[in-house]
């Protein structure tokens, strides 16, 4: 608002969005706010929704004390989040963002280093769901191999959107955590010792997901993540998009914040 001199203005009232007035003898100019908000394009948002929900990641993971990424010449997060692009993207808009709400997604990075990389998968041993490794019993003696255990939480609300927690956990692992599988058994994980598998209900939970990350000399592996959760996906339909695009003001053909 500004304040004019006598003989600047000589009308009272609204010109376009300026509106001109008196008060205590002063003359005022008053400009009406039009701003109004930036649509953002699909591809924007993808972009957008992918930076939030990997923000909201970097912090869960933080949260365990258990940070081995390596900044490649820039910081450990630009690094985490340069390299996290393998998951699907889930579009959950502004409001599920408030209090860093986070997803368990299949491929979601973990560690990243010059180690060697741990090879490892869902399969059964005696029907029983469990994760089969490509490690070694002098791998397991040798090196520090940590099981980053991934847990969905989600509180669902009949009159308001569901609200969602991602729990991880890290376990040193001996020798003793492993069960041997023979090397009869056909597994492309194999090796003369047999295959060490890490067995329990747990590996059958679809809320559950896992990691194992080989840390030596201060350096990790490259590792992501493994699961059966699934409830990731309700937040990758269109309709979710949709409701994600909503909140931000709806989408737009022209982009403005990214290069198409």
């Amino acid at each position: 608002m500004a304040k004019l001199e006598d003989d600047m203005l000589g009308v009272q009232g609204r010109i376009g969005q300026m509106t001109a007035y008196t008060r205590n003898g002063k003359k005022y100019l008053r400009v009406a706010h039009t701003h109004q908000p930036r649509r953002l394009s699909r591809k924007q948002l993808m972009v957008r929704e992918r930076q939030s929900h990997n923000n909201a990641l970097w912090r869960a993971l933080k949260e365990t004390d258990q940070v081995y990424i390596e900044g490649g010449g820039g910081t450990t997060y630009n690094r985490f989040m340069s390299l996290n692009t393998a998951s699907p993207v889930p579009y959950l808009g502004k409001l599920q963002y408030h209090s860093g709400n986070a997803l368990l997604l299949p491929n979601m990075l973990l560690s990243d280093g010059p180690q060697k990389p741990i090879s490892y998968q869902f399969d059964e041993v005696d029907g029983q769901l469990a994760l089969f490794t490509d490690l070694t019993k002098r791998e397991v003696r040798n090196d520090s191999i940590l099981l980053f255990v991934l847990r969905q939480k989600v509180i669902t609300h009949q009159d308001w959107h569901d609200q969602f927690y991602l729990n991880i956990e890290v376990e040193t692992l001996t020798p003793d955590d492993f069960t041997t599988v023979p090397s009869t058994l056909l597994t492309p994980y194999q090796n003369k010792d047999g295959c060490l598998v890490l067995v329990g209900e747990r590996y059958a939970d679809p809320m559950m997901g896992f990691g194992l990350v080989r840390v030596k000399d201060g350096h990790a592996s490259h590792q992501r993540v493994v699961t059966n959760c699934t409830y990731y996906e309700r937040y990758t339909t269109e309709e979710a998009l949709q409701a994600a695009a909503d909140s931000y003001g709806g989408l737009t053909e022209a982009p403005y914040l990214f290069p198409e």
